[in-house]
């Protein structure tokens, strides 16, 4: 599992029935601030959903109220910094923002951290205590888990735990199903338990936990590993089979395994992670494997894992080729607002800087001469994610760029997954997306638009006729 000992996870109990909840708080010294509470809309293909947002106040205080109905693995962003929390249906949620989190830029990874008081909860000072437990043990006796015969070492511990958290198991499922999958997966990466044995104990013919994410977190983890062990799944047959893009075939296959057999259920969730995995294989048909899931999604026997096919749709076509570029309308630095849309009928070089990105500034030399060669098939966007473009616009007044501050839509970052500065995107005449990211531009940047545009010529033609 994904644990991060430095970080506090802070959870609320399981309750039933949709409830309205909120969360409310203060990040000092953060006035105008986006606060936003997300959930994953499934936690297998974790495609983020937002529940809820507001903007902090001149103060840095927020209230968020929204309709909870059940235990949700969340998260607390403030900007684009997130922190990870449980929340419950009728809970009042108070977090308290540590000041030295939310300085630098949200590329640092570090989660953001808060104090949360839950009311009349009591979950997170449960789950906090077992995650300490459990971490410090993986800490203290990481060579012997690695070993063969661990099993004492490891069956001691549990019984520990179960001891000292007997009350709590007893008295809340979530928390006891969190504990009874951590377990689990040490067991599993301590090899005491044969994958057989995993499987028939804790997936195969047994209640799945589409909320706990203990359970997910080891599922994904589990099947990961599953398929690699596998014999029977020769890696020529599994692609030929995928590539035959219908579900019949690729079920049939993993029917072969007699533990996946058991149970349609899981199998079709592992199945899923199977086809999200093999997306951008280079041997795998990308169309092959949307129509297996749209297949799923369409026609398959359980409800939930239809819904989680959906999502794995939607994440996968994200960004791809031909997908809808996010749209966007920002300031330049005249205080004109430009749109995307602004630019139809024309390739778009859309870049991502900072002002304090000096190699950002390397670049447009050679943008400029790609803009050139290109002639008025060409529209170049920076956008200056800092909100300074005053400072960039020394490097560009002699460029046909168009330059925009990001101004407080800093959405657009996610929505284009921005992760590092400076960041390409190639957008198609139509508003599509070509190429994300795309290469820097001494890597052959001007190859892969002359690409796309002579691509986007023959489909247009073949339109046509």
């Amino acid at each position: 599992m994904n644990r991060i000992l430095a970080f506090f996870f802070f959870l609320a109990a399981c309750t039933t029935g949709a409830q309205n909840t909120e969360v409310s708080g203060t990040a000092l010294g953060r006035p105008g601030e986006l606060v936003r509470v997300l959930v994953y809309a499934d936690q297998f293909s974790l495609l983020d959903s937002t529940l809820a947002s507001a903007e902090t106040d001149v103060w840095g205080n927020f209230s968020l109220s929204f309709s909870c109905d059940k235990t949700e693995y969340a998260f607390l962003a403030l900007g684009l910094k997130k922190g990870e929390f449980y929340m419950e249906p009728g809970l009042a949620y108070r977090a308290f923002v540590r000041a030295d989190t939310v300085k630098g830029s949200v590329f640092d990874q570090l989660p953001l951290q808060f104090d949360l008081e839950e009311g009349s909860g009591n979950l997170n000072k449960m789950i906090g205590e077992f995650n300490f437990d459990y971490n410090t043990f993986i800490l203290q006796h990481q060579k012997q888990l690695l070993r063969a015969k661990s099993d004492k070492l490891i069956n001691d511990f549990i019984v520990r735990e179960k001891t000292r958290f007997a009350n709590e198991l007893s008295g809340n499922a979530y928390f006891n199903d969190y504990v009874a999958y951590s377990f689990a997966s040490l067991e599993w990466i301590s090899k005491i338990k044969s994958d057989t044995a995993i499987l028939e104990e804790y997936f195969t013919g047994r209640e799945v936990l589409y909320e706990n994410i203990a359970y997910t977190e080891f599922f994904r983890d589990f099947f990961k590993q599953y398929f690699k062990n596998l014999k029977a799944f020769d890696y020529p047959v599994l692609v030929s089979t995928m590539n035959r893009g219908e579900l019949f075939y690729i079920d049939s296959l993993l029917q072969q395994d007699k533990w996946l057999e058991k149970d349609g259920r899981v199998r079709e969730l592992a199945l899923m992670l199977l086809l999200a995995r093999n997306y951008y294989n280079k041997d795998v048909g990308k169309e092959k494997v949307l129509n297996i899931f749209t297949e799923i999604e369409k026609t398959g026997n359980y409800d939930r894992n239809r819904i989680v096919a959906g999502n794995f749709k939607r994440k996968l076509l994200k960004l791809d080729y031909g997908s809808k570029a996010p749209l966007f309308e920002l300031k330049n630095t005249q205080g004109q607002r430009v749109a995307l849309s602004d630019f139809k009928g024309k390739f778009v070089l859309l870049n991502f800087v900072t002002s304090r990105c000096k190699p950002c500034f390397f670049n447009f030399q050679k943008m400029e001469q790609i803009q050139s060669g290109f002639e008025n098939k060409l529209e170049v966007v920076v956008v200056v994610s800092d909100e300074k473009a005053e400072k960039v616009m020394p490097y560009v007044k002699d460029t046909r760029f168009h330059l925009l501050n990001l101004e407080n839509n800093i959405l657009l970052l996610e929505d284009y997954e921005i992760k590092t500065y400076p960041t390409f995107i190639i957008i198609n005449p139509n508003g599509t997306i070509a190429m994300a990211p795309a290469p820097l531009p001494d890597e052959n940047l001007d190859v892969y638009i002359e690409r796309f545009m002579q691509s986007y010529k023959n489909q247009n033609k073949e339109k046509a006729n």
